[in-house]
């Protein structure tokens, strides 16, 4: 079973996504399916992915020699199709789920199903839902044997889409080869790194503390110089003792709430690559 990494999308994969999408027109077009045809819409999916990239809420799966096998987005419920009675926020929605040819029959799209079907579960959701064209009988069977349930099709005159599909979150149709859903697990050995820091920033602590009363119990210099010397360094060791208590407190904050995450192993971890949070739009 072929293995992949997953990263996100960046601006510097368009062309490459494009590709994908070029490469899938074209073996529609062989089955007789007229989607992606349309030249203004494939400008329209290029600022699309660009917008989704931005979000960060695009992925690549890329192969062992580092080319793009695969690509799939997540999106908001579209409001031509999903409305307040299906409860838009109980699903995570897959968009622009795209297997480059050469994959074909490795069960990939299958496998980013399980991928994205596991991550929805890990955020609480209910449901993976997708929308398919109308007219492409063939991806909508797909779909129905990974386990995705037909709810309705429906037909605005503007959108040639609108075969809804749902499947639970959490369901795993193909267990033995999952995708990787977290780029860097959990340590481990966490609470026991904390605990020993904690029990080291709390005997250094003391330390400073005694060392701050036994120094203040000196006798105290009359002379300018030595008197200046003395009231700085008495100045340091209050601030150094207050800055050691300061962090004592914040090592037993962080070790007690550390103490309360779920084991390395839970599907609570299941993560897609997300943008780092210092790089995420202001609100």
């Amino acid at each position: 079973m072929s293995t992949y990494r997953v990263r996100l999308a960046t601006s510097d994969d368009v062309p490459a996504l494009m590709g994908l999408r070029s490469e899938a027109e074209r073996w529609l077009a062989e089955m007789g399916v007229d989607q992606w045809s349309d030249a203004d819409l494939g400008e329209r999916a290029m600022q699309s992915w660009l917008q989704k990239i931005n979000l960060g809420s695009s992925w690549v799966f890329v192969t062992e020699s580092d080319q793009i096998a695969a690509t799939v987005s997540r999106g908001q419920a579209d409001t031509d199709f999903w409305t307040e009675d299906d409860a838009p926020s109980s699903a995570f929605y897959v968009y622009k789920l795209i297997v480059a040819r050469s994959a074909a029959g490795s069960r990939l799209g299958a496998r980013i199903l399980d991928w994205a079907s596991v991550i929805a579960a890990a955020e609480g959701k209910d449901w993976v839902r997708l929308d398919v064209w109308r007219n492409n009988t063939g991806l909508q069977r797909y779909y129905e044997k990974q386990g995705f349930a037909h709810l309705r099709t429906e037909a605005p005159r503007h959108r040639l889409s609108g075969w809804l599909g749902q499947r639970q979150a959490g369901t795993v149709l193909h267990p033995e080869c999952l995708l990787p859903t977290i780029q860097t697990p959990l340590p481990s050995d966490l609470n026991t790194e904390l605990a020993a820091i904690q029990a080291e920033a709390s005997t250094l602590s003391a330390r400073v503390a005694q060392l701050r009363s036994k120094f203040a119990a000196t006798s105290t210099p009359t002379t300018g110089t030595t008197r200046w010397t003395y009231d700085r360094t008495q100045e340091s060791l209050v601030n150094l003792d207050r800055s050691m208590k300061a962090a004592v407190k914040s090592i037993t904050e962080a070790t007690t709430k550390a103490a309360e995450l779920p084991d390395p192993s839970d599907l609570a971890w299941a993560s897609a690559p997300r943008r780092p949070i210092e790089s995420w739009p202001a609100k």
